[in-house]
């Protein structure tokens, strides 16, 4: 039961209200819908998800005179979306309502040279609350300074063992040139914003990709930061066509009368899992092969990690997406889903093409069609309590909220 903003324990109830703009130059009337959903309720965060074509400097403008005592962080993207429609050119926008949950938020530059100074910068630290014990972070970061996957580890060493992680990597509509994160008024590159929440409730974290193991296990021997020059003593490029040579026939195509400059969707297509546990996987996205066999990827791989060449049909990525929806709601102990933020990979909307939007449907379904907003990623964060990685590839992170 939703009760009236004047209800005395009005505030205890969780609201959570989206919105979205294809105007680049007026974000004022998204900001007008969310107050309007929260029935003036006051927000403690404001999350923005902007294409490059609604500057983010200007939508965060608007956000912080909308609402003056929220958190407010953002970033740009590579493609947004609500419970109500996914798309391109435009800017969403998600806020969170009542006294379940305190924010702090800060956000830390130089991310590329020195990432645990950017990430103290970033982490605000609120003191202990015993009425909210429950700790999650929202981490977002510029991916282009190559320390995604650090930054992820770093994060959850510096806030400590009982701090749980979620978050995205900007994204700038695939023109790789800047991304961007922001928190109030501060815009910047180079960048990550962190947000700490602490709750009376769980918070429940939803993790799935859509892809399946096709090669016997392959061990990276010669490899330089995100390129993998070796697979098995062998060029890694060559390794991998042997592996997807019959499925790619099966389709129609002759893997090895691809030009280089035409592979990339193939790549993308046949992504590589690494071995993460019994039948675990983190998905790690090829980009691009050069002629001496290297395969150069979305983040590092280490040399002698284990890995595997993997599949994803596109019924596996929508019906993934729904799981990963699935899993955050039970983790909320059997509350009501108030509403949900998602992190999700560009690499999937690539895959599925025009089939992304039923992927997002699969979502807000799996949730008990509770509100979302989200936005497609250059890479996806969650880390639970225990791990020690949490940087994904072509994954659906999924962040819910309990009514």
């Amino acid at each position: 039961m939703v009760l009236p903003p004047d209800h005395p324990q009005a505030s205890m109830t969780t609201r959570i209200a989206t919105a979205r703009s294809t105007s680049a130059t007026d974000a004022a009337p998204a900001f007008l819908e969310l107050q309007k959903q929260l029935g003036g309720a006051e927000p403690s965060l404001v999350v923005v998800f902007a294409s490059t074509s609604a500057p983010l400097e200007g939508v965060m403008k608007a956000a912080a005179h909308a609402f003056p005592k929220a958190n407010t962080i953002g970033c740009t993207t590579a493609g947004e979306f609500t419970e109500a429609s996914e798309g391109k050119a435009q800017f969403v926008a998600w806020a969170l309502a009542g006294d379940d949950v305190t924010v702090t938020a800060g956000l830390g530059t130089g991310l590329k040279a020195d990432p645990e100074a950017a990430l103290e910068s970033a982490i605000k630290l609120a003191a202990d609350d015993a009425e909210r014990p429950h700790r999650m972070a929202i981490l977002l970061l510029d991916p282009l300074s190559g320390n995604g996957e650090e930054a992820s580890m770093l994060a959850m060493t510096m806030l400590g063992p009982t701090v749980r992680l979620a978050g995205g990597a900007a994204g700038d509509d695939l023109h790789f040139k800047q991304t961007l994160v922001a928190c109030g008024n501060q815009v910047a590159s180079d960048a990550v914003v962190v947000a700490l929440l602490s709750s009376r409730r769980p918070l429940g974290i939803g993790v799935k990709h859509g892809h399946k193991p096709m090669s016997k296990p392959l061990t990276v021997t010669k490899a330089e930061g995100s390129v993998v020059h070796e697979l098995d003593g062998k060029p890694a490029f060559g390794v991998w066509k042997d592996a997807v040579r019959a499925a790619v026939q099966a389709e129609g195509a002759d893997i090895d009368a691809i030009a280089l400059a035409d592979v990339g969707g193939h790549l993308l297509r046949y992504e590589v899992g690494l071995i993460a546990g019994a039948n675990e996987y983190k998905i790690r996205a090829p980009l691009s092969a050069d002629a001496a066999g290297a395969v150069s990827f979305a983040c590092g791989i280490p040399e002698g990690a284990v890995v595997r060449i993997t599949s994803s049909a596109e019924s596996d990525q929508i019906s993934s997406a729904r799981d990963a929806a699935e899993r955050a709601r039970k983790a909320l102990g059997g509350a009501k889903v108030a509403g949900a933020l998602v992190f999700d990979c560009i690499c999937r909307n690539l895959i599925l093409g025009p089939k992304f939007g039923a992927a997002v449907k699969e979502i807000h379904e799996g949730l008990g069609g509770a509100p979302i907003a989200g936005f497609e990623t250059y890479g996806e964060i969650a880390m639970d309590l225990g791990q020690s990685s949490g940087f994904h590839n072509t994954t659906t992170v999924v962040l819910a909220f309990p009514a």
